[in-house]
């Protein structure tokens, strides 16, 4: 498994460097296209979230309470199904609680850009760039989690996971890079500034694997809700918004094929458990 955590957050990280990269040297590509991979990566988001993060919470809250209720069977079928209720809204209240907490973190200590490539006249000061790189670094250590999380459920919950955290990785880079080409700084200390954000997807992956250890099935019930969450709210709240600016019905169209990928993935991938 921690080869799989290490080699899918590695690919995560990538993209960052790949949507800097699209920045530095394909400018007009980038721009043209950035708002279609933002619609994708919506869908896949969003897909991910209500069709296999929640699901598995769901069944994860149920096995639990399996194992401490199975000595007793007087009024077992009433019982289960009152349980059963019981922990779907428990985990429902835990999407929630991670939608909450992500827009929290955005309002506390994140700013929240555009997520386009236009780039105004630079700043004189370079708090834009620091409160952006602070704010980017922290999320993509988030999204380390996340993907390690995702592999303690399921390999298939992992890959899903990490393709959704890709997705949203490289209009990351986007957004790195053109905060930092709009404060005036240079290519190279660009590229690096990307590299550091780059990076704490991986090291949050890999720190979270080695302290996680061998996770409780509640525990990964409650990672897995609040990553439901924040995919929601970074698809709701950061992602579509932009895609109203321009070519709507496009992607609309770019969004539900984005759900119907993750979709094909997950019945290719099997069931997660």
């Amino acid at each position: 498994m921690f080869l799989n955590v290490l080699g899918y957050s590695v690919l995560a990280g990538v993209a960052t460097i790949a949507g800097t990269l699209l920045i530095l040297y394909r400018y007009e590509w980038a721009k043209h296209n950035s708002i279609h991979l933002m619609s994708f990566a919506a869908g896949i988001m969003l897909a991910l979230a209500f069709l296999h993060l929640i699901p598995e919470a769901i069944h994860m809250g149920q096995e639990s309470e399996k194992h401490l209720e199975e000595a007793e069977h007087e009024g077992e079928d009433h019982a289960e199904g009152a349980e059963n209720n019981d922990e779907g809204k428990l985990t429902f209240i835990l999407v929630l609680s991670g939608f909450i907490a992500f827009y929290a973190m955005e309002s506390i200590i994140m700013i929240h850009p555009r997520h386009d490539v236009e780039a105004e006249e630079p700043h004189k000061h370079g708090t834009l760039s620091v409160l952006s790189i602070t704010g980017l670094t922290f999320h993509s250590t988030i999204d380390g989690i996340i993907i390690t999380a995702g592999f303690k459920a399921g390999f298939q919950i992992g890959v899903m996971t990490t393709i959704a955290v890709i997705l949203h990785e490289m209009p990351e880079g986007i957004i790195t890079t053109s905060i930092l080409l709009h404060d005036a700084m240079k290519r190279a200390g660009v590229f690096w500034f990307s590299l550091l954000v780059a990076i704490a997807t991986p090291v949050g992956a890999v720190v979270s694997y080695f302290i996680l250890g061998e996770v409780s099935g509640d525990l990964l019930r409650i990672l897995l809700a609040f990553a439901a969450g924040s995919f929601i709210y970074i698809a709701a709240a950061d992602l579509i918004p932009e895609t109203h600016t321009e070519e709507k019905r496009f992607n609309t169209v770019v969004l539900v094929i984005g759900m119907a990928v993750l979709y094909f993935i997950g019945r290719i991938l099997g069931h997660g458990h």
